[in-house]
């Protein structure tokens, strides 16, 4: 029961908010990158994998979704998507169209479930936080941006603990929480050699999270919404 509901609901929403024309393209570069470009009434994807427009569409990270099969990481696409209006596409929104283009064009199914998972906790280190309160003006900004180097560079000015998780766990992969207790507003600077590029210089994530704020990422199993799924295939392309 719990099964056919999602079925129905994914085509409601296929019927209510799908693409008033979509294109599917496989992309056969050697790139390694993907872009995304959304207008009011568009949405395009460059150079993306099925696992992504999964993440898309549910707000998700690759631990939380189950037995992809190994296409969906490997084989990338280009997707153009007109909704046929104007209309600037909101997050919400943008997640119903994509839900619509996978039961569609892959003919997706899946269904919840609630399993244990690693999930990191920013939390203080031992000898306790380095970074320091703003004060004064000025604008918000974390940008994470590469050195040129082989390393990535994070510039906080009036940056947040939740955003830093939120940057954290896209640059892992993995879901990390904000746990550090810490509610103001922090000005800092954060480098780290990214783990696919081993032969650049400079510390791991782990270790620059640790010794240049004073903060750690300590791992444990936590109940985490997944979503498991039944059936996919490759999309038709147009």
């Amino acid at each position: 029961m719990r099964l056919i509901s999602l079925v129905l609901f994914l085509a409601a929403a296929s019927a209510q908010h799908a693409f008033d024309a979509v294109s599917v393209k496989r992309n056969q570069t050697t790139a390694a990158g993907s872009e995304t470009d959304t207008t009011p009434g568009r949405v395009r994807l460059v150079n993306a994998t099925m696992l992504s427009v999964i993440q898309r569409a549910f707000r998700m990270l690759p631990p939380q979704i189950v037995d992809a099969p190994d296409w969906t990481r490997t084989e990338r696409y280009d997707i153009l998507g007109v909704t046929g209006d104007a209309t600037a596409l909101t997050d919400e929104r943008r997640q119903e169209y994509f839900q619509a283009l996978l039961a569609d064009r892959c003919h997706f199914r899946f269904h919840r479930e609630t399993r244990d998972i690693r999930v990191y906790s920013l939390v203080p280190a031992a000898s306790g936080p380095t970074i320091a309160v703003h004060e004064g003006g000025g604008e918000y900004s974390m940008r994470v941006q590469p050195t040129g180097d082989g390393r990535f560079r994070l510039r906080s000015t009036k940056g947040n603990m939740g955003r830093l998780a939120e940057i954290l766990t896209g640059q892992l992969g993995e879901i990390v929480a904000d746990r550090s207790g810490l509610p103001g507003e922090y000005d800092f600077t954060l480098e780290w050699t990214p783990a696919q590029n081993p032969d650049a210089a400079g510390p791991s994530l782990f270790t620059a999270v640790s010794e240049q704020l004073g903060l750690r990422l300590e791992s444990s199993k936590r109940p985490t919404p997944v979503i498991v799924i039944d059936a996919i295939e490759r999309p038709s392309e147009n």
